[in-house]
């Protein structure tokens, strides 16, 4: 529920929260609040009301009166003014050729047009928005606020160092147990493919942690401080395994190619100060805002906005809910709680936060096509009326002209996915010609490691 990224030990008068995983042992609560009196139920309201928001009108809305104003009050002076002078005949001839001739649909069709094309580039590379108001809400975005665990990590420990003689050693103890330091430890030594001895008089002591008897020696598997296991032998032997959550492969790209985009990018999770520093220098995030409760993170995000932030919030937990519903745009992983996805504008198809900047670049790509579109409408319309109040358009000229502006619509929307692709090629080109850098902090995959 507070989005560590390992297990948090509890002492005597600490306080939990409703909500939250009993990793292994026991534990005797005090119940201090109850339904909406709880973490997750203040949560869920806060959910509620975040996402009872308004449609703010679009432009297309604004100017479709006018233009309707317009149109009929030309139409009716041009047939007054051409009655006066040519008589009735010729008068109906050129106020019909007016509203033929008038193309509304072009301007209404500019903007769920540029918008499709802007979700279809979005969605092809990974990002799901749910609405055409939240791809272009994109466009405006100057800050993204990323979660950590499961977000820009793959939110699971994983081991950083040890060695192999260690490794078996210590794997062997932790086999049979469900604690997430042996999962990790035993998937660890599975992946270099480091065969396992059996072990004997093994005992697993909460809060103490495991002791047994590997190859006829006596050893210990305890807790060394954050982020770290130690196995002592009876012998005198001390070695160190560190553990960590693993940054995803992609994930310091995608924060260059998003302050390539002119966005800040900050880092909001619930874990400790130690291990959001590491895992934000390994990404190359310098804003970090560290042990921020579930509750924290939505006002947080609306700090922001009330400075005058534009933000996208990105997570994957439930306690990103509140944080993703407040945010101008909030996108939630898609293998993250429900509670984050049903609140989400938006869903990365992809275990990266990499579409995001693609995101941003087909959103900007659409308003632009969308203005252009609509100043081509604009353009068109005053063109061909004013010829048609001139009398140089009878109605079958004006028939043939009308869905020609709606062509040039469509085509407009058509350069948002060639806008992208372009930004995707310039991407490829400059990463292409940098050095290749492993991000401090990041462990090796397994794949690394055997080659």
């Amino acid at each position: 529920l507070t989005g560590e990224s390992r297990p948090v030990p509890v002492e005597v008068g600490a306080q939990v929260w409703a909500g939250t995983v009993l990793v292994d042992g026991a534990v005797e609560v005090e119940v201090t609040g109850a339904g909406e009196d709880t973490v997750l139920g203040r949560m869920a309201e806060e959910l509620r009301s975040a996402a009872d928001r308004g449609v703010k009108p679009t432009s297309t809305d604004r100017i479709a009166p006018w233009f309707t104003a317009a149109t009929l009050t030309a139409a009716a002076a041009a047939f007054a003014g051409w009655w006066w002078v040519a008589g009735g005949h010729r008068a109906l001839e050129v106020a019909i050729s007016v509203l033929v001739v008038a193309c509304p649909c072009a301007l209404a069709l500019s903007r769920p047009l540029a918008a499709a094309a802007g979700l279809g580039a979005a969605a092809r590379r990974g990002l799901l928005m749910r609405s055409a108001d939240a791809l272009l809400a994109m466009g405006d975005v100057d800050l993204v606020v990323l979660d950590k665990t499961g977000t820009v990590t793959e939110g699971a420990l994983d081991v950083v160092s040890a060695s192999d003689a260690d490794l078996r050693v210590a794997a062997a103890l932790e086999r049979f147990s469900t604690h997430p330091v042996a999962l990790a430890i035993v998937r660890e030594a599975v992946a270099r493919r480091i065969p396992l001895p059996a072990a004997s008089d093994v005992a697993e002591t909460p809060g103490d942690g495991v002791r047994g008897v590997v190859d006829g020696r006596r050893w210990r598997i305890r807790s060394g401080g954050a982020d770290v296991v130690v196995l002592e032998g009876e012998d005198g032997h001390r070695g160190l395994i560190r553990l960590g959550d693993r940054l995803r492969t992609d994930s310091r790209a995608a924060v260059r190619r998003l302050e390539g985009l002119g966005v800040t990018i900050s880092l909001l999770t619930g874990d400790s100060r130690e291990v959001a520093a590491r895992i934000a220098g390994a990404s190359g995030i310098h804003d970090v805002q560290a042990e921020v409760g579930p509750r924290e993170k939505g006002a947080r995000v609306r700090a922001f906005r009330q400075a005058g932030r534009r933000v996208l919030f990105a997570g994957d937990g439930l306690n990103d809910g509140p944080a993703i519903a407040a945010a101008d745009v909030g996108v939630a992983m898609g293998g993250g709680a429900a509670s984050s996805v049903l609140a989400a504008d938006g869903v990365l198809a992809v275990p990266s936060v990499g579409p995001l900047a693609a995101g941003i670049v087909a959103a900007r790509a659409a308003r632009a096509a969308m203005r252009l579109n609509q100043l081509r409408s604009i353009a068109y319309n005053v063109i061909a009326v004013s010829l048609a109040l001139a009398g140089w358009v009878n109605p079958l000229v004006a028939a043939v002209l009308m869905p020609l502006s709606s062509a040039m619509v469509v085509r407009g929307a058509g350069g948002v996915e060639r806008r992208v692709a372009a930004w995707e090629r310039s991407e490829r080109s400059v990463t292409a010609g940098s050095p290749g850098v492993r991000a401090t902090g990041a462990a090796p995959s397994s794949r690394e490691r055997a080659a």
